[in-house]
């Protein structure tokens, strides 16, 4: 499939979706003003259907057109809002249009760069679509270096502007993560690796946040402040996040988590306006930490 005419059926399907019904004449006059129609080519009726059809075989995703009114719709929605690859390819495409259509004001938008992806993304993505082992030289931000690792790479995760595989370590038997910034060198070797077929990226990190998977997930209750408990609602720390108590100085939050480092680092963002209730073991664990802080600046 060309970039281009993948691009096309992506924005098909982000019109159809934004619009929740859309007749195809209003999907044609879309087409003409669309960033991506840059030779100004018509859509005609039959290539429509030809882009439904390969939608449904690239994505699984089903345009259907309603009786009696000819709007076309999404009939299974649950195909992008349940698949995250599906959801961030609809909502990179979302940015990306809005994005072009600014060009003109692009010194008034700011970005963060990602500079990790760029690597091995597309080697790894590789490897892992044909279940083959790759060797990897590893350097980690204490300077420790590994030569001629290697590693099963079950599956990739983007975690605060970070690439990260992680992987099944054949000399340790377990799942470690590697940032894609700190490999140095790549190879994709011969020998294949069977994936568990019991296993679940999203099951794996489900009671976590962030990367690491080194601690137990426990019941742990957050104290918010003046405006945060709003910022938690809007944007939760995580999917297990729900309101204990509620009144005008302060809303009590409850997680199922694990307490890792990634998370203790989300927490301590926050400033003054999250407090640790609960467990009383987490809790001294951030007191240490802010007295620790405290007396930087002593």
């Amino acid at each position: 499939m060309t970039d281009r005419l993948y691009a096309k059926y992506i924005w098909l399907i982000s019109t159809i979706y934004d619009a929740g019904k859309i007749s195809f004449e209003d999907i044609v006059r879309k087409w003409d003003d669309a960033y991506i129609n840059d030779l100004h080519q018509p859509l005609k009726l039959r290539t429509f259907h030809n882009h439904r059809r390969a939608i449904l075989m690239q994505f699984g995703v089903v345009i259907e057109c309603q009786r009696g009114t000819n709007l076309y719709y999404i009939d299974n929605p649950e195909a992008l809002e349940k698949n995250s690859i599906n959801q961030w390819l609809l909502d990179s495409f979302s940015v990306s249009s809005t994005l072009m259509d600014n060009r003109s004001i692009c010194d008034r938008i700011m970005l963060e760069d990602v500079p990790s992806g760029r690597s091995y993304l597309d080697i790894i993505t590789k490897a892992m679509r044909e279940n083959r082992q790759i060797t990897i030289d590893y350097e980690d931000f204490f300077g420790n270096t590994i030569q001629g690792l290697k590693i099963d790479p079950y599956f990739i995760r983007l975690f605060k502007r970070r690439w990260y595989v992680m992987a099944f370590v054949l000399q340790k038997k377990e799942i470690h993560r590697f940032g894609l910034d700190r490999i140095k060198h790549i190879e994709v070797t011969e020998s294949k690796f069977c994936y568990p077929k019991n296993f679940s990226p999203q099951e794996y990190y489900t009671d976590y946040y962030g990367v690491f998977h080194d601690k137990k997930p426990i019941a742990i209750r957050l104290k918010a402040y003046r405006e945060k408990p709003h910022y938690l609602r809007s944007l939760p720390l995580h999917h297990s996040q729900r309101e204990i108590e509620t009144n005008n100085n302060y809303t009590i939050f409850e997680y199922i988590i694990a307490p890792t480092y990634d998370f203790i680092q989300e927490i301590l963002s926050h400033g003054n306006q999250l407090e640790v209730l609960s467990s009383d073991t987490f809790r001294q664990q951030i007191k240490a930490i802010i007295q620790e802080m405290h007396d930087f600046y002593k």
